[in-house]
């Protein structure tokens, strides 16, 4: 009986979404959302396993103040910093563009994937690691942190991948209304009570993140099985 309550109680926002069939137009919302999903995801495996993996080997005096200067912004809201990055990206003149989204974006996303790929690293310890400390870069990442670590990549694509597709307020702010997503475009059928466009971009928010779990699921599941055929 829990069981089925709890069931009920998560599908239960797609209940209306389940008696219709949206007609999906593609435009340059949806590739904008598309670009940035991409882009930030990419980033946030890049440099969070690379500063993860710093953090866990390093024996400069400045590990402490690095790691927590990385992990600062997990301790306060996002809209708390949002308000200096505008006047940061304005200076150089990255308002209004992709650019200064992708920034803006990056900056939200990267300290949660950090912190996922260090708690995982630190979890599995530093023995399994250090036989890979003198391979070169690429060869280490395919051989030993891909496979040790193919679980959190994934959870570090989807979660960046939820993050961007339900920023709405800093891609409004940062994008000066230039650069539309899925996610203003929604917000603004919502307003112009337009219930086609409302329900076309409500199953783009769930098709994404969908299609790319699916994705990444076979990729990570392919590409271990060929890391074991080479070893």
């Amino acid at each position: 009986m829990r069981r089925l309550f709890v069931l009920v109680l998560i599908l239960s926002p797609f209940l209306g979404l389940l008696t219709t069939v949206p007609t999906l137009v593609w435009d340059d919302a949806i590739v904008n959302t598309v670009v940035h999903v991409v882009v930030i995801a990419s980033l946030n495996v890049w440099l969070a396993l690379g500063t993860a993996w710093w953090i866990l080997f390093t024996q400069s005096k400045w590990r402490t103040f690095v790691e927590w200067f990385v992990f600062l912004p997990l301790f306060i809201p996002a809209l708390a910093g949002t308000f200096g990055m505008y006047i940061a990206l304005a200076r150089f003149g990255l308002i209004g563009t992709d650019i200064g989204v992708l920034i803006v974006l990056l900056v939200v996303t990267l300290p949660y994937s950090i912190r996922l790929a260090y708690n995982a690293m630190y979890v599995i310890g530093r023995p399994m690691f250090e036989q890979a400390l003198f391979l070169p870069p690429l060869r280490r990442y395919r051989v030993v942190l891909f496979p040790l670590l193919s679980g959190t990549i994934q959870t570090i694509v989807l979660m960046s991948t939820v993050i961007v597709l339900g920023q709405f307020v800093l891609v409004q702010l940062i994008g000066a209304g230039l650069v539309p997503t899925v996610t203003t475009r929604l917000y603004q059928v919502y307003a112009g009570n337009d219930i086609a466009l409302a329900l076309q971009h409500t199953w783009l928010l769930i098709l994404i993140p969908a299609a790319l779990y699916i994705a990444i699921g076979f990729g990570v599941r392919m590409g271990v099985k060929f890391v074991k055929g080479r070893l």
